[in-house]
């Protein structure tokens, strides 16, 4: 004796089953499976709709009926796979307008990110070369400060013995050493100054050469990423102009209308030349 077939049927993206020919029947009968519901049981190719299966209602066409007919008279009926989930494969274009608005969103956010960043960078890197370049110099110039300073006090008190009349003969002897002193003042600073050359003062020097080196590196890749940025930033705000109303809409267009005067013109801000 042939075994009772087994059904699933689907009303939308909702599937049941499986359930057994009579328990079936009685659902069509009660009308809580609908014509328009699709079915499948083992043997049959694909789903079809209740209406169409003469088992269900007897109204369907005769050549479906006869079809149906001979499959669940058959006592060896043709095997089958599983029934498969169905899939939607058309997409509204509301959802589709929204995905679209959605991946620009975000292309907004990531290109304003990439330009704060390239830009703050920029001025980040620009300033520690004006820094270090700054140390270098002051400490030059304060050795330089303190030593006029050293040489300006003995000089004015050459000055004011010179001038003196009735000069002691201490003041005498003191305004005869003062030009040595001022000469081995002169080849004292020399002395250090050499040496500083060669130790304290180049290490800032090469500290600031280095900087300057480093920055010319990052600036080139800083201004990569600023490009990058700006150009994900125009595809988003396309992508988000179109499918957006309101003042999101003009937000969008007046930007858009800022990068391309700005590339245009090509303002400092916007430079992203290499």
């Amino acid at each position: 004796m042939m075994s009772d077939p087994v059904w699933y049927y689907a009303r939308g993206e909702s599937e049941q089953g499986p359930i057994s020919t009579p328990q079936i029947k009685a659902l069509a009968a009660a009308g809580a499976l609908k014509r328009d519901d699709l079915v499948w049981k083992e043997g049959m190719e694909s789903w079809l709709p209740a209406g169409e299966v003469n088992e269900l209602y007897p109204s369907a066409e005769p050549k479906k009926a006869s079809k149906e007919k001979a499959t669940s008279t058959s006592e060896t009926p043709a095997p089958s796979a599983a029934p498969r989930p169905r899939q939607r494969f058309l997409v509204e274009e509301a959802d589709l307008k929204q995905l679209i608005c959605n991946v620009g969103r975000g292309l907004i956010v990531f290109g304003v990110l990439m330009v704060l960043m390239s830009r703050g960078c920029d001025s980040l890197g620009h300033r520690k070369v004006a820094r270090l370049k700054a140390i270098s110099q002051s400490a030059e110039a304060e050795f330089q400060n303190e030593w006029e300073r050293a040489k300006a006090r003995l000089e004015d008190e050459q000055l004011a013995l010179n001038e003196k009349q009735d000069r002691s003969q201490s003041q005498q002897e003191r305004l005869q050493r003062i030009p040595a002193e001022i000469a081995t003042l002169d080849q004292s600073k020399r002395d250090e100054q050499r040496l500083l050359r060669q130790g304290r003062w180049r290490d800032y020097q090469l500290r600031a050469e280095g900087s300057v080196t480093a920055n010319q590196i990052g600036s080139y890749w800083r201004r990569v990423a600023f490009l990058f940025g700006t150009m994900a930033l125009a595809v988003g705000l396309l992508g988000v102009t179109p499918t957006t109303e309101g003042p999101e809409r003009w937000i969008c267009l007046v930007m858009l209308v800022v990068i391309l005067y700005s590339v245009y013109s090509s303002g400092s801000v916007w430079d992203g030349g290499l």
